[in-house]
């Protein structure tokens, strides 16, 4: 399997995976335009993915999935209460290209997906769980407030994992949110901190995983250089030596092979 973060943030979210009998997004919340750039930059034509997988309404999710959609007839995967929200924004689809996400699925042969509850303020957020012929698993939520058992066992024995790393609790307090944003950012069902994010990823670990992601880092709360520091210095006071690695907004990051 390899994939690529073609960027993440609050200006627009999308992962790339490529399982050898699949080419695919999770989310595509830039324009079409943009996503067909990061797309060329990492060798990929887009009218070769198969499948558009959404894990929640937001418009820095699903902001290209409609035109993207009906340019190349890509079927888009997302839950009926989700798409119930976004189908506005979305656009006309033809019906047979909406696929609603219910359970466990495959998108071919050798690709396996499942599906798991995220708590988000969004009517429903979904992470994902992909597998492929060679049972390497990659599993992603880059929106989520709080990790309940059941996403840290869907997270556990992965070989790699994308999970958010949103604010620093101290530049949220002094920040320039309004104090009712504030308290939904640092809520159960807000985002990740960067200590948040270090301590699920300890609570996850395993010696199988291979590659860490963090993701959807504010412009206003976080830093790049901040988030690494965090989890890094945490996960090593625990004894995880693991090289941690973060995502950016603008540019889509290499292809990793696991």
């Amino acid at each position: 399997m390899k994939f690529s973060i073609l960027g993440s943030g609050s200006a627009g979210n999308s992962t790339y995976i490529d399982t050898c009998d699949n080419r695919f997004l999770i989310d595509a919340g830039f324009s079409a335009k943009k996503i067909e750039e990061r797309l060329s930059i990492i060798g990929v034509e887009t009218s070769t993915l198969s499948a558009i997988l959404i894990t929640h309404e937001h418009g820095d999710h699903i902001l290209g999935a409609g035109v993207l959609s009906r340019k190349y007839k890509i079927p888009i995967y997302i839950t009926q209460k989700s798409y119930e929200v976004a189908k506005k924004r979305l656009g006309k689809i033809d019906e047979h290209l909406i696929k609603y996400i219910e359970r466990t699925f495959y998108l071919s042969e050798h690709t396996h997906i499942t599906p798991f509850d995220v708590m988000h303020d969004a009517i429903q957020t979904i992470g994902f769980n992909v597998q492929d012929r060679q049972e390497s698993k990659l599993s992603i939520a880059t929106d989520i407030g709080y990790a309940t058992n059941v996403v840290k066992e869907c997270f556990r024995n992965s070989d790699a994992i994308i999970i958010e790393s949103n604010y620093d609790p101290e530049m949220l307090l002094t920040g320039p949110y309004p104090w009712d944003v504030k308290e939904r950012v640092k809520s159960k069902r807000g985002h990740f901190s960067n200590e948040c994010s270090a301590k699920f990823i300890e609570s996850v670990y395993t010696k199988n995983l291979r590659e860490i992601f963090l993701a959807h880092i504010s412009k206003d709360n976080n830093t790049h250089r901040l988030a690494h520091k965090t989890v890094t210095e945490y996960l090593q006071s625990v004894g995880i030596n693991q090289e941690i690695k973060v995502s950016v907004q603008d540019i889509a990051t290499n292809l990793v092979e696991i």
